[in-house]
């Protein structure tokens, strides 16, 4: 309950209608809504330090007395009780949009991040069931990983994403070079070997990812 905001991003801040400047030093319950703060405070207390992230419903104050609700992926970093949260906020959908309804929300961040999992799940599922022998989209699932991982506030490494996905390093370290040479990735950090897509890799997956036919996919 006592932590305290150390950085925060300007769009967020006009989310939430109150300036960056006051932002940060600031209580993140001193911003929650009261009713929100004993669920909030258990579902953050329940994150295990760098273990998986969690998505957060909750409704925050704005600067002008105004009630937001948002979405937040949390992600808990550190060991112990010392280290940091990072959250990924989005706006939340209305309840069932996701199951009937006209389709107004399928460019919202948490949507999107939703259908990248589930084809990474059903990808993953086949190849296990199948052979992933039988299947050669390796540069889509490269950059599905990469986009859920930053949607969740991980790093994905060369390593990591090696292991999800069952390539071994060299025919990882190729596509990435792939990928690389069509402006979609970024090259790995050297010092972690750390992957990110390029701006136009985010918009090219997430136009992909709102295309109607990939919708019913989970």
């Amino acid at each position: 309950m006592d932590g305290i905001i150390q950085a925060i991003d300007e769009p967020v801040a006009r989310v939430l209608k109150r300036p960056r400047t006051e932002l940060i030093g600031m209580s993140y319950t001193s911003i929650t809504h009261p009713e929100d703060i004993a669920r909030n405070v258990s579902q953050v207390q329940a994150l295990r330090p760098n273990g998986q992230s969690q998505s957060i419903r909750k409704r925050y104050l704005g600067g002008d007395g105004s009630i937001i609700t948002l979405t937040v992926q949390v992600l808990r970093i550190g060991s112990g009780e010392s280290g940091h949260l990072v959250g990924t906020m989005s706006a939340a959908a209305p309840l069932g949009s996701m199951i009937a309804g006209p389709r107004h929300d399928d460019r919202l961040p948490h949507s999107l991040w939703r259908r990248a999992k589930d084809l990474l799940a059903v990808m993953q599922a086949r190849d296990k069931t199948l052979g992933g022998d039988l299947f050669a989209d390796h540069a889509w699932a490269l950059l599905l990983s990469v986009y859920v991982a930053e949607a969740e506030s991980r790093i994905a490494t060369v390593d990591s994403v090696a292991s999800q996905l069952g390539l071994n390093r060299a025919t990882l370290d190729r596509w990435i070079r792939v990928l690389e040479a069509k402006s979609l990735v970024d090259p790995p950090d050297s010092m972690r070997e750390a992957l990110q897509l390029t701006r136009s890799g985010i918009d090219d997956v997430e136009r992909l990812l709102s295309t109607r036919s990939l919708m019913d996919v989970s």
